[in-house]
């Protein structure tokens, strides 16, 4: 997921944006940029890199103005350049954006027969086009109309035009003091202040300057100005969440202090992995469930996929893993007492909530293994088992996954108790030992970086494991090429001298 952020007010916008730029970088990006409103025009900045760059580039910016709107960039539509960063010019517009148009080629196609001119690769930019477009037709036709009820206008009528799942903030270089935003399901939440709006992707761009907000329904168009938040029914709440800025402490990086957290954080899911409130639910959830498909992206499609194996083993459940990105492109059939169960770190993954949309519209039960409680996930899916790793800078996940793993253990014990699968309480005292046995783990890490110095040099590595070691091998696999870009990949095993493999790493090298 992308990232975004608007601030509109009367401090100066650009450190804000910035910042809030800053605490959302943390899953990386290849490029930013943002747009500043500054006496009927745009103040416009963007780069390939990371933040930081973007923020040297901008010292000598922004000293004046109080609204903007900012971008992180992961791409998608086109390769990572300057011409394809966000925000994207459009006439008298400016547009930052998140998520798919899935009819951009459509639209752009249309656009193309109208004159309209196309300078980057991305359907952003077709979006910003076509609500120009639409801005100046309505300003010729309807010359009486005042220029906020045009772009107000433009934007509705814009939003009926194109498919998929998005959210767009907004300005008119005509109208100062204002930002328009659609939320369409990508999630977008916005904070009022005493002095005007911030508005972004994830909370955790707000939380070090306020902790109350408004997570902005589905399909919701708004205006957010120095004055406040407008848009029928928007409420605020009171949230609690910890600011990912926690430090590094004594480590070096936060890859390194994440991985030595691993007990800690699977000790805290494993206490609370059941939320008291949900205990109904809960038990007739699981009493009735016939089949289950669990449904992630990444990292967590891993432990879903690992997941499987003790649901139709210890449970005695059928159990089906799908990608979040490609279950929302087919037609899957859901049947009587069908659960859907999604995984996500985040809980604001696009892909995953349109699964889970998908499966709300069909009627099934459906529930959430997420790590914020105040995502868009957890507040969407009837119950939600928590993860409690707490923030998570790195790039590679991995407290994230190996909380997920225990939380998902614990539920397979709970659910084969329902269903009268009894395992008796050997497997789970095991369970609860784990955090030592990561521990004791991580008192070899000497080791392990011996290890990582000598295959730094090899040209690929296969990670290769059997039974749950499998996808085990297939995320060790992704956590390699993440962190080190040498080419990885996981594969099942075959027999190995006669008995099966648990795992495997096999190095190979250019001769």
């Amino acid at each position: 997921m992308c990232g975004i952020v608007g601030y509109v007010g009367q401090k100066s916008a650009l450190p804000i944006v910035l910042d809030g730029l800053e605490r959302l970088e943390y899953r990386g990006y290849d490029s930013a940029g943002f747009a500043l409103h500054s006496d009927s025009d745009f103040v416009i900045q963007r780069n390939v890199g990371p933040v930081r760059e973007l923020i040297e580039a901008s010292k000598h910016l922004g000293k004046k103005e109080t609204q903007g709107i900012a971008h992180t960039r992961w791409a998608t539509h086109g390769a990572p350049s300057e011409v394809n960063a966000h925000p994207h010019v459009a006439g008298n517009i400016v547009i930052v954006h998140n998520g798919i148009i899935e009819n951009y080629s459509q639209i752009k196609e249309y656009l193309l027969a109208k004159a309209v001119h196309f300078s980057s690769d991305t359907d952003t930019e077709v979006f910003a086009q076509l609500i120009e477009y639409n801005r100046k037709c309505l300003a010729s036709s309807n010359p009486a109309l005042s220029a906020e009820s045009i772009i107000q206008t433009a934007i509705e009528f814009s939003m009926k035009e194109v498919e998929g799942e998005y959210s767009i903030l907004v300005m008119d270089k005509s109208i100062p003091g204002k930002i328009y935003g659609v939320q369409n399901g990508a999630p977008l939440v916005v904070s009022r202040f005493k002095d005007g709006c911030m508005i972004a992707s994830d909370v955790q761009a707000i939380l070090p300057y306020h902790n109350e907000v408004c997570f902005l329904p589905r399909g919701r168009f708004f205006v957010a100005s120095s004055d406040g938040l407008f848009g029928n029914d928007l409420k605020h709440e009171l949230i609690e969440c910890q600011s990912v800025h926690s430090g590094k402490a004594e480590f070096e990086s936060f890859m390194m202090k994440e991985i030595f957290e691993q007990p800690t954080a699977v000790s805290d899911s494993l206490n609370r992995a059941f939320l008291p409130s949900q205990t109904e639910a809960h038990h007739a959830l699981w009493k009735n469930a016939q089949r289950l498909t669990l449904i992630a992206c990444g990292t967590s499609y891993h432990a879903a996929l690992t997941a499987k194996y003790l649901f139709e083993k210890w449970a005695q459940l059928e159990c089906d893993v799908e990608i979040a990105s490609e279950f929302r492109y087919r037609s899957p059939k859901f049947g009587k007492n069908h659960a859907v169960g999604i995984i996500s770190q985040s809980g604001e993954t696009a892909d995953s909530l349109a699964a889970l949309r998908l499966a709300h519209r069909a009627g099934v039960r459906t529930f959430s293994i997420c790590n914020v409680p105040s995502s868009t996930l957890s507040r969407e899916t009837e119950i939600l088992y928590p993860t409690h790793a707490g923030p998570e800078i790195g790039v590679a996940s991995s407290k994230a996954f190996t909380s997920q793993l225990s939380v998902l253990c614990k539920l397979v014990l709970e659910v084969a108790q329902i269903r009268g699968q009894g395992l008796g309480p050997k497997m789970l005292k095991e369970l609860e030992s784990l955090p030592q046995a990561l521990s004791s783990v991580l008192e070899g890490a000497d080791k392990m970086l011996r290890i990582g110095k000598a295959l730094k040099d090899q040209r690929m590595v296969l990670f290769i494991g059997r039974g749950t070691s499998y996808p085990i091998a297939l995320e060790g696999a992704l956590k390699f090429k993440e962190l080190t870009y040498i080419p990885s990949e996981g594969f099942a095993t075959q027999i190995w001298q006669n008995r099966p493999m648990s795992s495997l790493g096999c190095l190979f090298r250019d001769r």
